[in-house]
C-alpha cells in the first residue's frame, strides 16, 4: 500500500496518467485485513451516579415539550474549542509524532491524508473524542425523554416547534419525523434523514442571511449549489459559535467522523443510536433557531419574550 501510494503520487507529479491508474489499482487490490491493523482499546468505568447527575436537568420537566427544549438548549457536542487548542499545543510540545511521517487511512482502508498539519490533527482528534462522548450522553437523554413521557406524534412535535420556537414548518416536520424514527429505534433511517436536514437547513439559513451561495455554470459545468463544507465555512465567517462550527465539521466532514460523506457515498449504511442522537442534536441546532419570526412582532415584544429570544440566539451565535 505504501509503495503504491508513493508511485501514484509520483505519477501524478510527472503527469503520467497510465502509471497513476496502475498504482491506484494496486492500492485498491490490497486487502485491508492484510495490512496488520491493530485496535488499541481502553476501558473506562463510570459510576451510574455520573449519568444520573447528567440527566438531573430533565427531572424538572413537566412534559415532553419542556424536555425537548432542554435537549435543544444543550451545549455544543464538541466541547470547548479553545480547550482543544490548548491541549493540542501541549501534545505537540516535544511529541515525536510531530516529527515523523504520518498517514491517515479512511474507513474504506485507503490513505486519505499524509503529513497533514499536526496541530490541526490534534485539535480534530480532541474534538472527535468529545463528540463521541457527547453522542453517548445525547442518546441517553433521548431515551430518558422517551421512557418518561409517551412519545408524542410527529405532527404534534412539528406544530410545537413552529408555534413555540418559530421554526420553519418544513424543517420542523422533517425533524419531528427523524425524532420519531429514533424513538422507534430505526436509528439508520433517522440518521440519514437528519444528515439531509442539516445540509438543507444550513443552506436555508445562509440564504436567509443573503449569502451568495449558488455557483453559476462555467463551461460544461452546470450551475449548482456547493457542498456542506462550503456552508460550514460560510457560517464560520458569519460568526457562528466556534464550538458549533467545530461540532459540524468533526461530525459531518473530514478530518473527523465524516458521517455526511460516508453516508452519501455508500461507505456507511448503518448508524448507531449514539450517531443518530448526535445528528438529531445538530439538526436541532438549525431547527430551533427563530429565523421564521415576523419582524413586525419584534418591534415591542414583552420583556420576558425578549429575554427568551436573546437567550435562544445566544445558544449558537456570538
Amino acid at each position: 500500500m505504501h509503495h503504491a501510494q508513493t508511485a501514484a503520487s509520483l505519477a501524478t507529479d510527472y503527469g503520467i496518467a497510465d502509471l497513476k491508474d496502475a498504482a491506484t489499482l494496486v492500492m485498491q487490490s490490497v486487502d485491508r485485513d492484510s495490512m496488520g491493523w491493530e485496535t488499541v482499546a481502553s476501558k473506562e468505568t463510570f459510576s451510574k451516579n455520573a449519568f444520573r447527575a447528567h440527566l438531573r436537568r430533565y427531572r424538572r420537566a413537566r412534559n415532553w415539550n419542556y424536555a425537548l427544549m432542554v435537549f435543544l438548549a444543550g451545549r455544543s457536542p464538541s466541547g470547548d474549542h479553545e480547550a482543544h487548542i490548548k491541549s493540542a499545543k501541549e501534545a505537540a510540545n516535544g511529541s515525536i509524532r510531530a516529527a515523523t511521517s504520518r498517514t491517515v487511512y479512511g474507513s474504506h482502508g485507503l490513505p486519505e491524508r499524509t503529513d497533514a498539519d499536526f496541530m490541526s490533527e490534534e485539535i480534530a482528534q480532541a474534538a472527535t473524542f468529545d463528540v463521541s462522548l457527547s453522542a453517548i450522553l445525547l442518546a441517553l437523554e433521548l431515551e430518558f425523554i422517551r421512557d418518561r413521557f409517551s412519545p408524542p406524534p410527529a405532527k404534534k412535535v412539528a406544530d410545537w416547534m413552529v408555534d413555540d420556537l418559530s421554526a420553519d414548518a418544513a424543517q420542523a416536520n422533517h425533524f419531528s419525523r427523524s425524532l420519531a424514527l429514533h424513538w422507534a429505534e430505526s436509528y439508520s433511517d433517522s440518521a440519514r434523514l437528519s444528515i439531509q436536514l442539516i445540509e438543507s437547513a444550513a443552506r436555508s439559513l445562509l440564504l436567509t442571511l443573503d449569502e451568495p451561495l449558488y455557483r453559476t455554470e462555467r463551461g460544461d459545468s452546470p450551475g449548482q449549489f456547493p457542498a456542506l463544507g462550503f456552508y460550514v465555512e460560510a457560517l464560520a465567517k458569519r460568526d457562528l459559535d466556534p464550538d458549533w462550527v467545530r461540532a459540524l465539521r468533526v461530525t459531518l466532514l473530514s478530518p473527523g467522523m465524516n458521517l455526511r460523506n460516508l453516508a452519501a457515498h455508500g461507505f456507511m449504511l448503518d448508524f448507531t443510536a449514539q450517531q443518530s442522537a448526535l445528528l438529531l442534536r445538530l439538526a436541532g441546532l438549525f431547527c430551533a433557531m427563530p429565523i421564521d419570526l415576523d419582524q413586525v412582532t419584534l418591534e415591542s415584544p414583552p420583556k420576558a419574550a425578549r429575554r427568551r429570544l436573546r437567550r435562544r440566539l445566544g445558544w449558537v451565535w456570538s
